[in-house]
Formats: structure tokens, sequence, C-alpha cells
């Protein structure tokens, strides 16, 4: 565990209050956003089926059951790197293929490009929890 230590502190990053604020404010968005994907099952799967995704209903539930584990692992900070690398995979997965901003004109264009840059934000965040999470094993 030596190796999250801040190295202004010596404090394992991970037992900091900002870092578990960011886990829980982090954590807990990405919960809500499962939890809205899996309470609107028939709008996400005629969304995904539009966008010519395969087996629609069936990727909804498994990539919104993704964010849902990954949601609960970082809030609790338990097995961190696994919960992380289950958001990376929905991140990875979905963004290039629902927000496909290239595809589009107008404002529509600019839509798609807003929630590809902020799922990419959220990869990045899922990332950095993945690297302290595989730190702290």
């Amino acid at each position: 565990m030596s190796e999250t230590k801040d190295d202004a502190s010596g404090n394992d990053i991970s037992e900091t209050t900002a870092f578990r604020a960011a886990r829980l404010l982090y954590g807990g968005v990405i919960l809500f956003t499962a939890i809205s994907g899996l309470r609107n099952i028939e709008a996400q799967t005629a969304y995904a089926e539009s966008k010519g995704i395969p087996m629609p209903e069936e990727s909804v539930v498994s990539s919104h059951g993704l964010l849902f584990l990954g949601g609960i692992g970082i809030s609790l900070w338990r097995f961190p790197a696994l919960a992380a690398s289950s958001i990376v995979a929905f991140f990875a997965g979905v963004t290039p293929t629902i927000h496909d901003f290239w595809s589009h004109d107008g404002q529509e264009r600019q839509n798609e490009k807003n929630h590809f840059l902020k799922n990419v934000a959220l990869a990045g965040a899922a990332l950095a929890f993945l690297g302290i999470g595989e730190k702290n094993k």
C-alpha cells in the first residue's frame, strides 16, 4: 500500500477525506446512471436498437449491470480494480457506439458530442480509480 502514499503528507491517498468524497460522488453518479437505465429498459432498448446495437435489450441490461456493480464497488471501495474495470468496459463499449456524433449534423451532433466527451471524462476518472485500486491489492 505504500505505493499510493501522497508524497507531501505520507498518507495513503485512498484513506484521505478528499478521496472518500470523490469515490462517493463518482460512485453515486455511476450508480444513479445505472439505476436510471435499468428503470427505463424499453426506452434504452429502443435507442440502442436505433443505433444498430445487436441484441439491444440484452446489451442494455448487461451494460447497465456493469455500471451498477461498478458504482457500488467504487462507493464502498470493495474490489476497486474490478469495479473500476467494469465502468471502463461500459464506457469503452457505449461511448463510440451510442454517442457517434460524427454521424450527425446540427444540434443532434452537438448533443452527441457533449455526451461523448462527458463519457470520456467519466472513463478517465474510472481509469484513475483503477490505478489506485490496483495498488491497494
